[in-house]
């Protein structure tokens, strides 16, 4: 028990440590794996402080991923050692990286400040979907903390946390989302992305501006919002117009690479201005409390990489044929629908883009095209799985059930799902797929 403690202590070390390893890693191959072998001695001490579910989950996709591995071994199958150790260590490095950011993000005004009634909606949709683009879920807690008063939240409430939030999956590439899609299909066009999913993403804020108006109904007027102002919009905008300057200088740097760099020298950089002498404390404090924390999203990552592993020596042993021989936008259309559907019992977006991309890989998909349907998927399940992250999250703070979150979203699942289509058609045409 007391080693099990010392070694939950020592976590935060290891992935902190990973993170300046894999920055290190971008230049330098090596420093990569090291960074991968430091996440996995970080991250299963904090397996003990799961939930059951996401316990089993991970012993799960890690128990098949490894026997896909020995099957493999078995029948003389060179193993992806290095996608085992460090296949998703990017991706898990770029999402440690944005966890610093929450230490300069806003915190809004003053209650004089606050905007009132019809006006309020709109700028709370927008405030959510500009921080969550970009700090991911603690928006929820920066704009909740400062609006909502009573639990469990109403309908109206909770719709504008949870459409504001998810539909920043469609375009941001601070999102796993992005990340993950972008870990495997690295040459995809991240600005044709952004284009594309930002309309999809202003179409569902929209939509869901006018559903939520409507059912906040008399009680409109009386709802405080959270002010959105230049000010609170300096840090995202900072943060996107950094990665997009440094993706264009640097076209060979990958963009979750470039993200690893960008969002804690933009936070130092901040933080070296505001409270010089508390930085390096507020950095260690965060990196204590946090990261350990993120325990079920690094153990997800990882055990991803090793179910991806497995999956591909069982490809090399049995072979896999598809029926499908061409990749285009009603093929990517109905791997949104799959995904979303498997997301629905449960399967992470992050083993579907996983093993979709082994499956695919010997059709040659367009890149952008497929990054973007993972995009999509990600967004659509955010916001109506009962049991995806962003709805679990929900439940715990605000006390509301997650099928009933879905269920209030189901209408809005169908529209996205139905502007999937033209939205890949798009993609596909301005990146040369169609």
């Amino acid at each position: 028990m007391r080693s099990s403690a010392l070694s939950r202590r020592w976590s935060p070390a290891l992935l902190s440590a990973a993170l300046v390893l894999s920055i290190g890693g971008l230049a330098w191959r090596p420093a990569m794996l090291a960074a991968g072998g430091l996440t996995w001695l970080g991250t299963v001490p904090l397996l003990r402080g799961l939930s059951r579910r996401y316990r089993r989950i991970v012993l799960l996709l890690t128990a098949v991923g490894g026997t896909g591995l020995a099957i493999g071994a078995w029948h003389g199958v060179r193993l992806e050692w290095e996608l085992v150790l460090a296949g998703n260590q990017p991706l898990i490095s770029m999402l440690v990286a944005i966890s610093f950011v929450r230490l300069v993000a806003p915190h809004g005004g003053g209650e004089q400040s606050a905007p009132v009634g019809r006006a309020a909606i709109w700028q709370t949709i927008a405030a959510v979907h500009a921080f969550g683009s970009v700090i991911n879920v603690t928006a929820l807690d920066i704009v909740a903390k400062r609006i909502f008063r009573g639990l469990p939240l109403p309908r109206p409430e909770l719709m504008v946390l949870s459409r504001g939030y998810s539909t920043g999956a469609f375009w941001s590439p601070f999102w796993g989302a992005s990340a993950a899609a972008l870990t495997y299909a690295p040459t995809a066009q991240l600005p044709i992305m952004m284009c594309t999913g930002a309309g999809l993403a202003a179409v569902g804020l929209a939509v869901s501006g006018i559903q939520i108006t409507r059912a906040f109904g008399p009680a409109l007027d009386k709802f405080r919002g959270y002010p959105l102002t230049l000010d609170a919009l300096r840090l995202p905008t900072t943060l996107v117009a950094a990665v997009l300057g440094l993706h264009f200088l640097l076209p060979g740097v990958p963009v979750v690479g470039i993200i690893m760099i960008c969002a804690p020298a933009v936070t130092i950089a901040l933080m070296l201005h505001r409270h010089p002498r508390r930085t390096l404390a507020r950095l260690v404090r965060h990196a204590r409390r946090i990261l350990p924390s993120m325990g079920g999203e690094l153990a997800m990552f990882l055990s991803a990489g090793l179910l991806t592993a497995g999956f591909a020596a069982l490809v090399e042993v049995v072979g896999l044929g598809l029926p499908v021989f061409h990749f285009g936008v009603p093929q990517a259309w109905l791997y949104v629908l799959l995904m979303v559907g498997l997301s629905a019992v449960g399967v992470h977006p992050v083993i579907s883009i996983a093993v979709a991309a082994n499956v695919l890989a010997p059709m040659q998909p367009d890149p952008t095209l497929f990054a973007m349907a993972g995009l999509i998927a990600w967004g659509v399940q955010a916001a109506g799985g009962p049991l995806s992250g962003l709805n679990v999250v929900l439940q715990a703070r605000f006390h509301v059930d997650t099928f009933r979150i879905a269920r209030w979203n189901f209408g809005y699942v169908l529209m996205t799902l139905v502007l999937a289509y033209p939205t890949l058609w798009l993609c596909a045409l301005w990146s040369g797929a169609a």
